[in-house]
């Protein structure tokens, strides 16, 4: 029975794997009794268009202006004032990596022996041309609870110990042509599904040094402090870094039209599967070794005479 059961799951995973590819496929999907229909798995084909193209020593334009979470105009070339900058593309109604991407970051400059706001600026800038302030203050008061505000001027703890907070961060949002244009100029690609009205778009952060130039990348949604750190010193000292590995994770969901997850998600859904198999075979080698054991032992009957 157990051989068996292992060899059910096998077949499962097998049957996972086969679908966790990064090729366009098909998915067939029933629809109602006798019914099935064949689509193919758009968002596949719309990812392959959301991509980062790694630009170093690109030249930002620093005439272009946005405005920040209180709606005050800010201009992008007033933004380093001598500082390197850590910009963020993103966008505040995402409820899906964009977060992800937001605490990766929190989470790495937290060990960052240079501060937010003295040292460099962190700039959050939507890529939805359609959010306003509002969305940027929501979205900035939404990390302020989640990660702690920092204590009030005056407070006795002012100054105590190093408060790490997203209160030094910059949350911009911007005009159609601004955006394209700093997304043009860092290679950030993106796409809006015109039936959802999501945008779908790469998975990373980039270094621009005091003159607004692309200084490095970091692909994914985990970044390793001490890379960080390197890289905002690199970026200091308006150096250029070399090319990063391109991660394939794009901020897609699941699309109900196709069936189908996106294969991020599928290997999430595959690791725990693997997970769950392990634990069932220890439980059940478990109980049945410990009902070995529990077993009293058979005592022979007296032989008569």
């Amino acid at each position: 029975m157990i051989r068996r059961f292992l060899v059910m799951a096998a077949c499962a995973w097998l049957a996972l794997a086969g679908r966790g590819d990064d090729t366009p496929g098909i998915s067939l999907i029933p629809r109602g009794p006798g019914e099935m229909t064949v689509r193919e798995n758009r968002y596949t084909k719309l990812k392959e268009k959301a991509t980062i193209d790694q630009q170093l020593g690109a030249q930002l334009a620093g005439e272009l202006n946005f405005l920040d979470h209180e709606g005050k105009p800010v201009r992008l070339g007033d933004i380093p004032a001598g500082k390197p900058v850590l910009l963020v593309p993103a966008y505040y109604r995402c409820r899906m990596q964009c977060n992800m991407v937001l605490s990766g970051v929190f989470d790495s400059l937290k060990k960052v022996k240079f501060k937010p706001g003295n040292d460099f600026e962190v700039v959050i800038f939507s890529i939805d041309r359609e959010e306003g302030p509002q969305d940027a203050a929501r979205k900035r008061g939404e990390l302020l609870e989640t990660t702690g505000r920092p204590p009030k001027k005056g407070s006795f703890l002012e100054g105590k110990f190093d408060h790490r907070t997203v209160a030094d961060w910059r949350f911009l949002v911007g005009g159609e042509d601004a955006i394209n244009k700093v997304c043009d100029a860092i290679g950030y690609r993106y796409i809006r599904d015109a039936e959802t009205g999501d945008i779908l778009h790469g998975m990373g952060i980039c270094f621009l040094t005091p003159e607004l130039k692309v200084s490095h990348y970091r692909m994914g949604m985990n970044y390793p402090p001490f890379d960080v750190q390197k890289d905002l010193q690199m970026a200091s000292q308006n150096q250029i870094g070399s090319l990063v590995d391109k991660l394939a994770f794009v901020c897609m969901k699941y699309d109900p039209h196709s069936g189908q997850y996106s294969w991020a998600v599928i290997r999430l859904v595959q690791a725990a599967a693997v997970v769950t198999i392990i634990a069932l075979a220890f439980i059940i080698f478990g109980n049945r070794l410990i009902g070995r054991k529990a077993e009293p032992a058979r005592v022979a009957p007296a032989a008569d005479g």
